[in-house]
Parts: structure tokens; sequence; C-alpha cells
């Protein structure tokens, strides 16, 4: 008599967060060149750089009309050194994800989840939003993992496909800030003018940073929101070994 076990498992996805607030803004410049631009210039009296073995500072002497000033659609932080502290970089922490359902080790199956994070910046220039993961491959239990989803000349798949023999994972963000990379146009991903089709351009999580979003404007007070779709795939032929798995993903997003 043969018995045939099968093996269900958890896939466990937790998304870690780093916000990083950034105090050098990118404001509208006065001056530029062919190689070079003046981000901030000011008419004052004297100033400059000092610095010692543990701090900075940069000052000005002489400038008049400083302060701050606002409407309801505006704020003005006018003078040099007033301008380069008022720049902020919000980030809602995306929530701990379980993929769903559970996959069977000998007979194989899909599972997937979502979660978002959303954006909030008065910097002129926009954000952009970066994801990677923390081990390569991303998805991995005590003894083993599933596969990084494999891409052809390193372009998102426009359509999920695993062999039925191996097991892949891997993700698409969606939103309407999402870049290039992840836009399509028919059955090709990368496209300038593409569009955000759901569940389509599907990548692999890498080790290094990769760039989802990004604008190229300020959207303060409001917040944009980019979500990551995750799916984990066992093929049919596919033995994959019983466990819980679980992927670290860290969010980086940053002011241009």
């Amino acid at each position: 008599m043969h018995i045939h076990r099968k093996f269900s498992f958890y896939l466990l996805m937790f998304v870690f967060l780093i916000t990083l607030f950034s105090v050098t803004p990118v404001l509208a410049y006065m001056m530029s060149s062919t190689n070079y631009r003046i981000q901030f210039d000011s008419i004052n009296t004297g100033g400059g750089m000092g610095t010692s073995t543990n701090f900075k500072i940069e000052d000005t002497v002489g400038e008049v009309a400083t302060g701050n000033s606002s409407s309801t659609s505006y704020n003005l932080y006018a003078g040099y050194q007033n301008m380069d502290q008022n720049t902020t970089l919000s980030i809602t922490a995306p929530s701990s994800v379980v993929l769903l359902p559970s996959i069977g080790g000998l007979t194989g199956g899909t599972a997937d989840g979502q979660s978002a994070v959303a954006v909030s910046t008065n910097g002129s220039s926009g954000y952009s939003l970066y994801v990677n993961a923390s081990s390569n491959p991303a998805l991995a239990s005590a003894s083993s993992s599933f596969n990084n989803l494999s891409t052809t000349n390193n372009t998102p798949n426009f359509n999920w496909q695993v062999p039925a023999t191996s097991s892949a994972f891997g993700f698409t963000p969606e939103g309407t800030d999402i870049v290039t990379r992840f836009r399509d146009s028919g059955p090709s991903c990368n496209q300038v003018a593409g569009s955000d089709s759901a569940f389509r351009c599907w990548d692999y999580l890498p080790i290094n940073i990769l760039q989802i979003s990004q604008s190229a404007a300020s959207n303060y007070p409001s917040y944009t929101t980019t979500t990551l779709y995750l799916r984990a795939e066992s093929g049919t032929q596919n033995v994959q070994a019983p466990g819980s798995y679980s992927a670290s993903i860290v969010v980086t997003a940053h002011v241009n």
C-alpha cells in the first residue's frame, strides 16, 4: 500500500518600514546652467559655514522680510535658512500580510496577499518610493525557499507564469504614481506611456532597492497610496517542503 501525504503550509509575509525624513528640500531655484544650479539665493550682509569636531552651523546675516505666512492653499517660508528647514515627508506603516490560501506541498497552488503604503510630502519635486527584500531568495523557511520570480531581460512579466515543476514568489505594485517599469501597453511592461493594468507586470523582490513609485510635485496634505500585491505559487509537479515561509520587505521613501 502506498500512502500519499499532503503537506500544507502558510506563507507569512512581514512588512517592515524605513521612513526617511529629509531636511534638504528640492524647491524652486533661481538660476541654473547646463551643469549647475543655485538652489537658494538671498541678499544679505554676511554668513557662511562654521564647523567643529561635533557640530556645524550655516548662518546668514542681514536678511529682511523673513518668517512664515500662510493662506488656505499655500504656505510661505521666507528667508534662506527658513526655506531649508520645512520640507517634510510622511509615510504610513504597511501592514503585515498572510498569503492565503495555504499551499499543498505535493499538490501545489497559489497564495495571494496585499499591503498598502501611503506617502505625503510638501517638497515641490515630490517623492520616490522603493522596496527590497532582506534576503535572497526573498521567501524562505528554516530549511527551504521559494524561487524568486524569473523575468526576461530584467523586465517584469506581463502575466504571472510559473512552470509546473517550479515555485516562485513575486509582486506587482499598483497606484497612480507607479514608475514606467510597471506600466504596460498590451502584452508588454516597462512602457513610458503605459497604463497601470490590474495584476500585470510581475517582478521579483531584489536585495538592492527597486523603485516602484515616483511623483514630480507636492501632494501635501493628501497621501498617495501604492499597493503591493504579493503572490507565491508552487507548481502542480513541484514538491515544496512543508513549513512556515516568511519574507521581510523594506519600504523606503525620500524627497526628490
